[in-house]
């Protein structure tokens, strides 16, 4: 065998595969003609679209208009401390230490 024999099967193998398909496949006529005939998608595909758009804005506009709730009553001379809130206490550093400048 040679290069060329296996080059001339492959050939023989592509044509007759492309034959096959040629045979099965539907004409190009027959093809726009149901394109044609089935009703396009699109307008579904546009009432989704505002269905959507028209809920975003609703749930938007809920969230700018809403009533805020009133806050939380607190009784009068308290305050809540938290338990570490003595490590965020700094000392004093009005005067910073000069360290070796005179």
């Amino acid at each position: 065998m040679t290069p060329g024999d296996d080059e001339a099967r492959i050939r023989a193998a592509l044509a007759e595969a492309h034959r096959h398909d040629a045979e099965r496949a539907p004409s190009f006529q027959s093809v726009l003609s149901a394109a044609r005939r089935t009703p396009r998608a699109s307008a579904g595909r546009r009432v989704v679209l505002v269905a959507a758009l028209s809920a975003a804005v609703g749930v938007g506009s809920w969230f700018v208009v809403r009533p805020h709730p009133v806050p939380a009553w607190q009784p009068m001379g308290t305050r809540w401390v938290a338990p570490t809130d003595f490590l965020l206490e700094t000392p004093d550093l009005g005067t910073v230490p000069r360290r070796g400048i005179p």
